[in-house]
């Protein structure tokens, strides 16, 4: 049987205020068409479905949209919540759900329900993300996720020892696992440095399939993370991203390498790219990005005024700007005649919106903004 592993949909994610739902769209296009393609029997979504708790419409609507034709397409689905999904809420009907083929594992009463695919031959188990302060004394566990994950894989096995003791075992998790490589874009679960899991807590099975990193990577023989399948940062601008798909013999005496992973790389459903030097050195990058989703890191020793008319001009998609000093600051010295003045008010209030809004202020919150300066002026005189 074969089976795709995906994880980390978060569908529903913008980009620095760029909105990321028409790249899902593609994204779940290629899904179909793999599914159908490479004759897939089951998909694997390892946790983080949407990226926020409370979805909106459009992202609930393109996740419906997904499954209904994924279901169509002959695919059993394995849904497990992520630390971004509402458990609750992606979990709706799902002892319902089972008979359609949609398998949602969203609480501790699902980690002993496997999915008991080619008659019997795979037993494919689902653990939500586990808040150790939430599940530990549940568990009757240290309040670490290698304690709590530890608890539900001892679970696992021993049902699958009484039940389906032949089964090829197949998990589906959401941890950050120890020996893993992050990215900037995934929100942390640690707390007090009890975030990182041991791969060890995984003996025994087939094949892991875990989500909660965007890139792709193998952390220990069988355990893999599949990453996110459109790019959540702009450190992942170099990431290739992949399905992970698994040949699963269904003979029940093939014991050895009963589980072959293969990597399937997947077009790039959004581009980005980060452009870094002098003003003039990153507008004569432009066409190499057209595309892009755009970071300028500008290393004009001087504020140039009008940067970011000129940036925006250059790069229809630029979401981020920042100045980047490449050397040390120089003593102060007479500022030179025709030297770049300070920045003015207006380029500090712009800089302040892009760095905590990451986005640029609108022209409503400028007259705002030069309305209130205006009256602090006055008051002051």
């Amino acid at each position: 049987m074969r089976i795709l592993h995906t994880s980390d949909w978060h569908l529903g994610r913008s980009f620095y205020g760029a909105d990321l739902l028409p790249a899902q769209r593609r994204f779940a296009d290629h899904l179909v068409a793999t599914v159908e393609r490479e004759g897939i029997g089951a998909v694997i979504v390892a946790g983080d479905v949407y990226d926020r708790a409370v979805p909106g419409h459009d992202a609930m609507e393109l996740y419906d949209a997904t499954v209904t034709r994924l279901l169509a397409a002959g695919a059993q689905l394995i849904v497990t919540s992520g630390n971004h999904d509402s458990f609750m809420r992606l979990g709706v009907g799902r002892r319902q759900l089972d008979a359609a083929g949609l398998h949602l594992r969203t609480r501790l009463s699902d980690i002993e329900r496997p999915v008991v695919l080619a008659d019997g031959a795979i037993a494919a188990y689902g653990i939500p993300y586990l808040e150790p302060g939430l599940v530990c004394e549940r568990f009757g566990t240290a309040r670490t996720h290698t304690a709590v994950l530890a608890a539900a894989m001892d679970r696992i096995r021993e049902h699958r020892a009484r039940h389906h003791p032949d089964a090829a075992l197949l998990v589906a998790a959401h941890a950050f696992v120890a020996g893993a490589v992050a990215s900037e874009s995934e929100r942390p679960i640690e707390i007090g440095g009890v975030g990182a899991a041991a791969a060890s807590v995984f003996a025994g099975t087939d094949y892991a399939a875990l989500g909660h990193l965007h890139r792709p990577q193998s952390v220990a023989p069988g355990v893999r993370y599949a990453g996110s399948p459109v790019p959540l940062s702009f450190g992942e601008a170099q990431t290739g991203k992949e399905y992970v798909l698994l040949d699963v013999a269904e003979a029940p005496g093939q014991r050895d390498r009963r589980v072959r992973e293969s990597a399937l790389p997947l077009p790039p459903f959004e581009s980005v790219a980060t452009v870094r030097g002098t003003l003039a050195e990153v507008i004569a990058q432009a066409d190499e990005c057209a595309d892009a989703l755009v970071s300028a890191e500008l290393t004009d020793e001087a504020r140039v005024p009008g940067a970011l008319a000129r940036l925006r001009a250059a790069f229809p998609r630029l979401v981020r700007f920042d100045w980047v000093r490449l050397a040390a600051p120089q003593a102060p010295a007479e500022p030179a005649p025709g030297a770049a003045a300070v920045p003015t008010d207006a380029e500090v209030f712009d800089d302040f919106v892009r760095t905590v809004a990451q986005r640029s202020p609108s022209p409503g919150e400028q007259r705002r903004f030069a309305a209130a300066l205006d009256a602090a002026l006055r008051e002051d005189a």
